[in-house]
């Protein structure tokens, strides 16, 4: 319930901040937020300036599945999935676990804002 809350307050705040792609949850799923994935053509920009300000992100699953070690027997080509290519490449979370508190998640959101109204 505590992610919850959280993952909504970042959904929120963010909503129709620059080019940010943030979690679509369907009205009959209840995530667990786990991760609090967004997705930006600018994400090594934004992690650079988000890390300048003390705020650590993580890039999950850098590697799109077709190119991971496990899949290297199938032969796939580095542009096979375009999609996932694209998306390997644009995915960036945020902090949220139960130990942050809104105002880490108002001032990680900030912070947000903030790269994107400086571009």
């Amino acid at each position: 319930a505590r992610r919850a809350a959280l993952a909504q307050r970042y959904l929120t705040q963010l909503r129709g901040v620059g080019d940010l792609v943030l979690p679509f949850v369907p009205a009959w799923a209840e995530p667990v937020w786990h991760l609090f994935v967004v997705r930006t053509a600018h994400r090594e920009a934004l992690r650079a300036y988000l890390a300048e300000r003390g705020i650590a992100t993580q890039i999950h699953y850098p590697i799109p599945p077709h190119r991971s070690g496990a899949y290297r027997s199938l032969g796939y080509q580095a542009r096979a999935f375009p999609l996932a290519e694209q998306l390997a490449a644009e995915v960036l979370s945020l902090p949220i676990s139960p130990h942050h508190t809104a105002e880490q998640v108002d001032s990680v959101s900030a912070a947000v804002r903030s790269f994107f109204d400086s571009r």
